[in-house]
C-alpha cells in the first residue's frame, strides 16, 4: 500500500533544552539516578515524554543513562503521573524491548548494592508488573507488590564487581497495557536508583557468618 501523499504527522510546540549531567553524590556512584535532569517536558502535556531509541550517553535526551533498547521508554513528572520521590522517574514499557543503562565507576572485587525504587504511575497499567535488575553478573525480577496503601517500593541487588566499570540496567518484565485503553503501552516505573560499597566490616560479618556456618557443618560430621 502506498503512502498518501495529502496526510502525514503533525509538529507542534518543539523546544531545545541544555542538558547538563548532575554532580555524583559522595554516597552513590550513578549519576543522575533519581532522574530529576531530562528533556524539556510542556506544561499540562499527560502523556510524558518519550525518549528514543539506541541513543549513547554523549546523545541521550536523559543524562548518564544509555537507552539501549528497540523500542522508546517514557520520561514522566509528578504533575500528571504518580512518581516515588522527587520531580521525575522513568517508565518502563516494551518489555525487554524497552531497556536503559548506565555504567558506572566500581574498584573489582569489591562488593556494593544497587537500591532503587519501584512504583506505578497510576496510568491504570494492568498488572502484574515486574522489573528485571541487572547489576554486573547479577540479575534479579522484582515483582511490583507494595505493601497497604503504598505506591512504591523498595528493591535491592548485592554484587561483587568484576572490573573498574560495571554495568546497571532495568527492563520491564511483562508488556502491559491501559485497563482503560489496551491500545497504549505503559509499565512499571523506576526512580532513586543509587549503587554504594559495602564497607568492610559488612563484608567482616558476612565472611565470619560463613566461616562459623562451615565450623557447625564439621562439627556435626565429627560428632
Amino acid at each position: 500500500m502506498e503512502d498518501d501523499p495529502t496526510c502525514g504527522p503533525i509538529l507542534d510546540n518543539v523546544a531545545i533544552k541544555k542538558l547538563f549531567t548532575p554532580d555524583k553524590p559522595k554516597d552513590n556512584v550513578v549519576s543522575n539516578g533519581d532522574f530529576e535532569e531530562g528533556p524539556w517536558m510542556f506544561p499540562n502535556t499527560s502523556f510524558g515524554v518519550l525518549l528514543p531509541t539506541n541513543l549513547d550517553e554523549q546523545t541521550s535526551a536523559l543524562p548518564g543513562w544509555m537507552i539501549e533498547s528497540n523500542r522508546a521508554v517514557r520520561f514522566v513528572d509528578s504533575d500528571q503521573y504518580t512518581i516515588p520521590q522527587g520531580k521525575r522517574a522513568i517508565e518502563l514499557l516494551s518489555g525487554k524491548e524497552g531497556i536503559i543503562s548506565q555504567m558506572v565507576e566500581t574498584t573489582p572485587q569489591k562488593e556494593y548494592s544497587l537500591t532503587f525504587t519501584l512504583g506505578s504511575a497510576g496510568d491504570s497499567c494492568q498488572p502484574p508488573m515486574a522489573v528485571m535488575a541487572f547489576a554486573g553478573d547479577q540479575a534479579q525480577n522484582f515483582h511490583y507488590s507494595p505493601m497497604g496503601n503504598a505506591t512504591s517500593q523498595a528493591a535491592n541487588v548485592t554484587f561483587t564487581a568484576r572490573a573498574e566499570r560495571t554495568r546497571v540496567a532495568f527492563y520491564s518484565v511483562y508488556y502491559n497495557t491501559r485497563s482503560d485503553d489496551h491500545s497504549s503501552l505503559c509499565g512499571p516505573v523506576i526512580d532513586d536508583v543509587r549503587v554504594w560499597g559495602l564497607n568492610g566490616a559488612a563484608g567482616l560479618k558476612a565472611s565470619i557468618g560463613l566461616l562459623l556456618g562451615i565450623v557447625s557443618i564439621v562439627s556435626l560430621m565429627l560428632f
